[in-house]
């Protein structure tokens, strides 16, 4: 049974209908993900990578769940995940997998870096001078005028 012209049309269409609708829900799902991930973008005052040892950990703090205290930097982290950790001279955190479960933390010392202000910007009014015309409109220089009155 072959499908006429017609029909191979309709059922194009219903497949991009339901391919920009998955590209639709993928792409809501990544921006979720991302303003879940950007709560934990900061700084984390008192906090040591025992990778690399900086002091306080700017940017991703990640937690090991199983451990007492392992804290990594994000770019730790990433070292870590392909399996070297250069850094870490100190502290011999284990590179395997199954040792670590590691999870995006803040604490109580937790400084978000990034902006809460979700509006637009406004522009101040600008500043009058001491030397600008007043501007009751008297004419004369600001200083002579209505600073004095202030």
């Amino acid at each position: 049974m072959a499908l006429t012209d017609e029909e191979k049309a309709k059922k194009r269409e219903e497949i991009m209908a339901q391919v920009a609708a998955a590209r639709a829900d993928q792409e809501k799902k990544e921006v979720d993900e991302q303003a879940k991930r950007a709560r934990f973008f900061g700084s984390h005052t008192g906090i040591t990578c025992d990778g690399c040892e900086v002091v306080p950990i700017t940017g991703y703090r990640y937690s090991c769940t199983k451990c007492a205290n392992h804290d990594l930097c994000e770019v730790c982290y990433e070292s870590w995940e392909k399996g070297k950790l250069p850094h870490a001279t100190n502290q011999r955190l284990s590179l395997v997998a199954s040792d670590h479960e590691w999870k995006l933390n803040r604490t109580s010392g937790f400084k978000s870096i990034g902006s809460n202000n979700t509006g637009a910007t406004e522009k101040n009014a600008p500043k009058v001078k001491p030397n600008d015309v007043c501007h009751c409109g008297s004419g004369k220089k600001f200083k002579k005028c209505c600073m004095k009155a202030t």
